[in-house]
């Protein structure tokens, strides 16, 4: 039964693509990605790797794979009822608020195509709001597909398109047809914006079996976004001696933003949190993005713009934000420093679970000995700088499980620097406890 997921799994390669956000508005987005395969299948495979890439004041874009099929019966009779869509139910179905999305028919048919040679890439939908757009496209070939790859998509509006991040999977052959390959890509804007001009245009560069392919498809939104819903909360909560404030939460069709800002005398860095989610009276639950970009912010404890899956289209009696479980470090633990050349760990969580492999100034490898992650692989930093504060743009880390724990290879760019490298945790088994309840009143 898991002979798709496998194949999924084998295929997994650096497929990632990247656009900058602006330094005032983010530092370093973090965006997790979450790979539900079944635990015994990654973990009994050293080689299923989940690769990411981290760019240092920028976007991460995390690839996600998601294999465990719960389908609403409403949802399944709104996806049936639209040509095509059903090729995409596996990578929509985890998240609630999509579900919403086609239940509430706000999902938009667009079917604009363009062929080059022998491959032709057809716009099939988009669902447009004013936190992003998610593009559903169709890569199909006159003969059959083996390797596929997408690079640098790129989306074009006379108005500008806001910088922000672009989440996207690993391309994966249909079994029953290889000559179709389909996907969404997710834009996630930094600034909510409302387009004034709905016409488009997706660039997309595709290599098929070595053979490049340049797409520039226009297409036309038909109908512009319906308005957002926000609370402004500036509620001021603290946790074991911990003090954020959760500033607003805004509800969009495709995501929620919960706007969090951190106390400057807070001994701890809060690097996530574990189960935010929004709650309904009946205990409903509406959780973290699981397929796509998960938070905006900065490394160091400024704002942060979480993300969380829509209820957009529900109308609770009463709703509200909580929040439980929240990876923190120390302040002065929040960081790794290391010398590739001397191969010392210079500082970590002083817990001791996390452990430097072989280093050199081109690559390193760290492994967490205690296995805290039961449902997730996730990177493990954000930025590098090295001793003269250099940043390092492109960071390839790889991240697998063999034998219950989590190990890293990282590859740098260059070997053109000073040791020794910093790194900013981004996430870490280390938590703290509360529990956390706003009620969202207008």
């Amino acid at each position: 039964m898991y002979e798709k997921e496998e194949q999924k799994l084998t295929g997994f390669k650096d497929r990632l693509e990247q656009v900058a956000l602006p330094l005032e508005a983010a530092d370093g987005a973090i965006m997790q990605g979450l790979e539900r395969a079944k635990r015994e299948k990654l973990q009994s495979r050293a080689k299923r790797k989940r690769t990411l890439w981290s760019l240092a004041a920028a976007a991460l874009i995390i690839l996600t794979l998601v294999t465990t099929i719960r389908v609403s019966p409403a949802f399944a009779n709104a996806v049936a009822s639209i040509p095509g869509m059903e090729k995409f139910v596996e990578l929509i179905q985890n998240d609630k608020g999509l579900q919403g999305v086609f239940e509430n028919e706000y999902y938009q048919p667009i079917g604009e195509s363009q062929t080059i040679g022998n491959a032709t890439l057809t716009i099939d939908g988009v669902i447009l709001d004013e936190s992003g757009m998610n593009i559903f496209y169709t890569i199909e070939s006159a003969v059959e597909m083996g390797e596929v790859a997408v690079n640098m998509p790129v989306l074009e509006n006379e108005e500008g398109v806001p910088p922000g991040s672009i989440s996207y999977n690993h391309p994966v052959i249909e079994d029953d047809s290889p000559k179709i390959y389909s996907d969404i890509l997710g834009y996630t804007f930094v600034e909510p914006i409302k387009f004034e001009n709905l016409e488009f245009t997706l660039g997309l560069e595709v290599t098929i079996d070595n053979n490049k392919f340049e797409f520039s498809t226009p297409f036309k939104v038909p109908e512009n976004v319906t308005p957002s819903t926000t609370y402004n909360l500036n509620e001021e909560v603290e946790v074991e001696g911990q003090k954020f404030t959760i500033e607003k939460v805004t509800i969009h069709p495709l995501r929620v933003g919960v706007q969090v800002s951190f106390d400057s005398n807070n001994t701890k860095k809060i690097l996530r949190f574990e189960d935010m989610r929004l709650e309904d009276e009946d205990g409903e639950v509406w959780g973290s993005i699981i397929n796509g970009t998960t938070a905006f912010g900065k490394d160091e404890n400024g704002d942060k713009l979480y993300f969380l899956q829509s209820n957009y289209f529900e109308k609770p009696k009463n709703l509200y934000l909580r929040i439980n479980k929240i990876q923190a470090v120390d302040q002065e633990e929040a960081f790794i420093l290391i010398d590739t050349e001397k191969n010392l760990l210079l500082n970590s969580p002083k817990d001791g679970n996390l452990q430097l492999g072989n280093s050199t100034k081109s690559r390193i490898e760290f492994t967490l000995n205690e296995y805290y992650t039961e449902n997730y692989l996730f990177s493990l930093f954000s930025t590098v700088t090295d001793a003269n504060g250099k940043d390092f743009s492109r960071i390839q880390e790889s991240v697998s499980s063999p034998e219950g724990k989590l190990h890293w290879n990282i590859t740098l760019e260059t070997t053109d620097y000073t040791n020794p490298l910093k790194m900013e945790l981004v996430e870490y088994p280390n938590y703290i406890n509360g529990d956390v309840k706003i009620e969202l009143k207008k």
